[in-house]
């Protein structure tokens, strides 16, 4: 009876709602979002949540990550402030105590750490002879691999450096000093461990400063300084079985530009506008405005940046052609070094502090008070 009396009261609740749909009066559906829908889209309208901020030791030189929670660096020796230093360290969460990683040669010059940590590029002078050396270096046992020579003696020098995306390659310029003997690209891929070199025979009167490579090793980006008081330029360039070819079109630059993928890169403009420029239809599109530095996470999405006009780092998210949420993430500091952790969840500062400033006065940066902090999201 009683299982009767339940599908006769159901087919009633039936017959009574289809009366009602049908009654002209407008019927309303209103649907509630689940509890994870909601924590999933509150999650994303806040990505740079600063979980906490790790103020470091004191610092000479900063080089990047050498894993997620781990840097790479040259701290000052506490007993005596010794500004030179003896040896390159690791600092580890929760970033207190360096410790060794190798013995710093008073010759080297330069020192890139690619963007997954686990090796580092050492350019140095020999101790012995006018040689310039370039050496690729495990971080993780500290093995070395010379990569060339460069003969001083016939007035060549290396300049720039820089390691693709994807941590595959790594390329620098070698410059000769007499003018008529063009200057040189060499590109070393650390899978295949060869080396090739390419001259530059299209520059005329001016002098390149920087190189950036694409992930594929095909394109590149010279950052070209011109003999006058012009701005900076960049010149695009494919790498070919014959050599390089540049293009003939420049781009007005404030500095060195940073690959998004293997086609499109983003620069910092005159006026200080950061431009992403895309090579396949030649469109330059306008991201923000009043930059001065910026950094780009190793996967590309998110972006550490500073504004000539504050005193305040901000992250921002990349989508298309926008930068969105635009957060502040630490105040009161002019940085000259911005490192991404290799998951993109920890954010490098590296400058000098800001004094308070008075009551309708600018803020003044602090002389020698050179801080680092780490800031976790």
């Amino acid at each position: 009876m009683n299982k009767q009396f339940i599908g006769w009261l159901s087919i009633a609740l039936l017959i009574v709602l289809f009366v009602s749909g049908c009654s002209g009066e407008r019927a309303e559906t209103i649907v509630i979002p689940a509890q994870e829908e909601n924590n999933i889209e509150n999650h994303n309208s806040h990505p740079f949540l600063v979980k906490k901020i790790y103020p470091l030791p004191a610092v000479d030189k900063l080089f990047g990550w050498s894993s997620k929670n781990s840097i790479i660096g040259i701290f000052k020796k506490e007993e005596v402030a010794k500004r030179v230093p003896d040896y390159l360290h690791t600092l580890a969460f929760p970033y207190e105590t360096p410790e060794m990683l190798q013995e710093w040669h008073q010759y080297t010059f330069n020192l890139l750490v690619s963007p997954d940590g686990k090796k580092m590029v050492e350019i140095m002078m020999s101790s012995t002879s006018n040689k310039g050396i370039i050496n690729l270096i495990s971080v993780q046992d500290g093995s070395k691999t010379e990569i060339a020579t460069i003969d001083y003696n016939k007035l060549m020098y290396v300049q720039g450096g820089a390691w693709s995306n994807n941590s595959r390659y790594i390329c620098y310029l070698v410059l000769a000093a007499k003018k008529k003997q063009p200057a040189e690209v060499h590109l070393f891929d650390t899978d295949t461990g060869s080396l090739k070199t390419y001259p530059l025979k299209e520059i005329e009167n001016e002098s390149p400063t920087a190189i950036s490579i694409s992930d594929n090793g095909d394109n590149l980006l010279l950052t070209i300084l011109p003999n006058s008081k012009r701005d900076s330029s960049i010149i695009m360039g494919t790498i070919t079985d014959n050599g390089i070819n540049l293009q003939s079109e420049k781009l007005r630059t404030l500095g060195e530009p940073t690959w998004l993928n293997n086609n499109q890169f983003v620069f910092l403009g005159p006026e200080n506008t950061l431009y992403e420029y895309d090579q396949r239809n030649g469109e330059l599109s306008a991201l923000l405005e009043k930059v001065t530095s910026f950094k780009f996470s190793p996967d590309r999405k998110k972006i550490a940046y500073f504004l000539y006009d504050r005193d305040t780092v901000y992250a921002g998210k990349l989508q298309g052609r926008n930068i969105l949420f635009q957060e502040p993430v630490y105040h009161g500091i002019v940085p000259f070094d911005l490192f991404w952790s290799p998951d993109g969840n920890n954010l490098l500062i590296h400058g000098q502090k800001q004094s308070s400033p008075a009551e309708g006065s600018l803020t003044q940066i602090v002389p020698n008070n050179d801080s680092a902090y780490i800031v976790a999201f």
